[in-house]
């Protein structure tokens, strides 16, 4: 009886600390799992943040900044020609080295006609046929081969006509050279207009007369034309040159298209390879002359 006095709370003692034991080992079996999920979710979220946001950030730069430089493009058009290309292939290089989209109108039946519209369709630069037309100052003025004049008939014209087409491969359209007895004559340059449409090509009046007939006959043929507005050189002076360009920048308010023609002087690459920065700047975006003509035609 004795040993089991002595027993009895010895025992009770051991109870109870397995007991506690038991519950203890109970719980932080339960809890280890809630421990080890939570963290496991967290890093699944954070890692997930971590691999989109960059993504979103940079899909963002990527579409907003051209937005940006779309709205700030300069809001008025201005194509610039080079006149009588086809004589010389220097001043085609240097041409194509100014930073702007020029326009080049070629001559036909010169030393360097082909190769000169070869190298400007290499370039991507638009190409024009400078047809050559009887001036009001023939014969003292000649206007050079491929010459169509107000005393072939219309069959001579066609065939005149095609054969200078032929001879500047890549155009896009038309201008012409001297032209100032010929383009004032309707039933002429009506049988010249028919076969520009015919061949989808546009017509660009250098304005060598006041009385052209191009308004007037584009119209009944349906034929889409341009005028030019500013001749560049005149006078083959650097500074003249190099202002006429700024004082084009210089009209406020006016943002309607321009057309201009120069020619391949060495003054003019000069004064127009100086201005075309200062034009950018102002807001002038220097096209291709075709650019305008389908603006404002519907072409």
């Amino acid at each position: 009886m004795k040993l089991s006095k002595n027993l009895l709370p010895a025992l009770v003692i051991f109870l109870i600390a397995a007991t506690i034991a038991g519950i203890i080992y109970v719980l932080q079996f339960q809890e280890e799992p809630s421990v080890i999920k939570a963290p496991a979710k967290e890093t699944k979220k954070i890692e997930t943040r971590k691999a989109i946001t960059p993504k979103k950030e940079k899909a963002k730069q990527k579409i907003v900044i051209p937005k940006i430089e779309k709205t700030s493009l300069p809001l008025r058009q201005v194509a610039i020609i080079f006149d009588d290309i086809g004589n010389d292939l220097t001043p085609v290089k240097e041409l194509l080295k100014i930073n702007a989209d020029l326009t080049f109108a070629v001559l036909p039946f010169c030393t360097y006609t082909r190769d000169a519209a070869e190298m400007l369709h290499q370039a991507h630069r638009e190409t024009l046929l400078h047809l050559p037309m009887e001036p009001v100052s023939y014969p003292r003025e000649k206007p050079g081969q491929g010459a169509l004049f107000t005393d072939m008939n219309n069959e001579e014209i066609l065939l005149q006509l095609e054969k200078d087409i032929a001879a500047v491969p890549y155009v896009s359209g038309v201008n012409n050279h001297m032209g100032s007895k010929f383009m004032i004559d309707e039933k002429k340059l009506t049988i010249v207009f028919n076969k520009l449409k015919k061949n989808k090509l546009f017509f660009v009046d250098s304005r060598t007369s006041s009385d052209t007939k191009t308004a007037v006959t584009a119209e009944k043929v349906g034929l889409p034309v341009a005028m030019r507005k500013i001749f560049l050189d005149n006078n083959r002076d650097y500074n003249e040159i190099y202002n006429i360009l700024i004082a084009v920048a210089k009209k406020n308010g006016d943002d309607s298209p321009m057309i201009i023609i120069g020619h391949p002087y060495p003054e003019t690459i000069r004064a127009v390879n100086d201005a075309v920065k200062v034009l950018r700047e102002k807001g002038i975006s220097i096209v291709p002359v075709s650019r305008i003509i389908k603006k404002s035609k519907g072409f």
